[in-house]
């Protein structure tokens, strides 16, 4: 059995979302970028739970970077704050030109657009690294992962993989740990600093997404079409356990809750987003959504 339910926040955009990223660090938490066609915009959004009084959910676009090719990914630098003066947003975006920018603003006069990196096809996924940002990856079809410093915007390694690189997520302790999700079901765990590989995960193929979790970083959870394939990592010999998604469908991305132990939130073939617990039976929260429309961001 499952509880549908409707958004908390419907956020009107102009055209198409292409792809949306809440920031994970605390002091920027309620952040959203949301990628269009031609522009990264930025929203800060409250829940009426953290509202000062307010019994409605709110919702206020901040800022927004019109970009010369589609964005694709979207990251968040652990720098990105509105607490501090000047304000810092900043974001490193992929884009399907094929290249990978960093963007910073203070939401006054410095708007900054550095080009850092390009691939020489799709790029799928781009992260940064630990409390400082210092490092940022990104993996895409050119079989490659690549590292770079994110203020000097030098290629520090490149590895070689063996299928498309779809997802690449920092270890949330050890800013020198990075996960390679392929295509193909192969994920790798590699040492920036020594450019080897630690860790050797397989599951079946096609895998479209990936997440390392934030409150447990043990495991690690993957999406195909078979449902999540979720290893636990600690013992020298991780085990992977196998969870069917609904009556069995396609995931076609996962993403594991940032802040709560457990959650992870799927979104499965044709366009369902689930919420359900690892580690219990409880009833998994359901959203079907619509895009036929697709200028309407449902948050919830």
């Amino acid at each position: 059995m499952e509880v549908n339910v409707a958004p908390a926040v419907t956020i009107k955009v102009r055209s198409q979302v292409q792809c949306v990223e809440f920031s994970p660090f605390e002091w920027s938490r309620g952040l959203l970028a949301v990628g269009l066609p031609t522009s990264v915009a930025v929203f800060t959004v409250k829940m009426k739970e953290e509202s000062d009084g307010s019994s409605d959910d709110e919702f206020e676009q901040v800022w927004e970077w019109h970009a010369s090719s589609q964005p694709v990914s979207i990251a968040w630098s652990p720098s990105s704050t509105l607490r501090a003066a000047p304000a810092c947003l900043q974001v490193a975006v992929a884009s399907a030109d094929h290249k990978v920018r960093q963007i910073s603003s203070d939401l006054g006069e410095s708007n900054v657009v550095q080009e850092i990196l390009s691939h020489t096809d799709f790029v799928n996924s781009v992260t940064y690294n630990g409390d400082s940002g210092s490092l940022v990856a990104s993996a895409g079809d050119d079989l490659t992962a690549r590292v770079w410093d994110s203020s000097s915007q030098t290629q520090i390694s490149k590895f070689l993989l063996t299928s498309p690189g779809m997802v690449v997520r920092f270890h949330p302790d050890e800013p020198d740990l990075l996960m390679v999700a392929e295509k193909k079901g192969v994920l790798r765990v590699y040492s920036v600093s020594s450019g080897c590989s630690t860790l050797y995960l397989r599951c079946s193929g096609p895998l479209l997404g990936a997440d390392w979790s934030i409150p447990e970083p043990a495991l690690i959870v993957a999406a195909g079409a078979k449902g999540l394939t979720v290893w636990n990592v600690a013992s020298l010999q991780p085990h992977s356990e196998v969870k069917e998604v609904g009556l069995g469908d396609r995931v076609l991305d996962v993403q594991v809750c940032r802040s709560t132990v457990g959650l992870v939130a799927t979104h499965a073939a044709p366009h369902t987003v689930r919420v359900s617990h690892f580690h219990s039976s409880k009833i998994p929260i359901t959203a079907h959504l619509k895009v036929s429309v697709g200028k309407n961001l449902g948050v919830g």
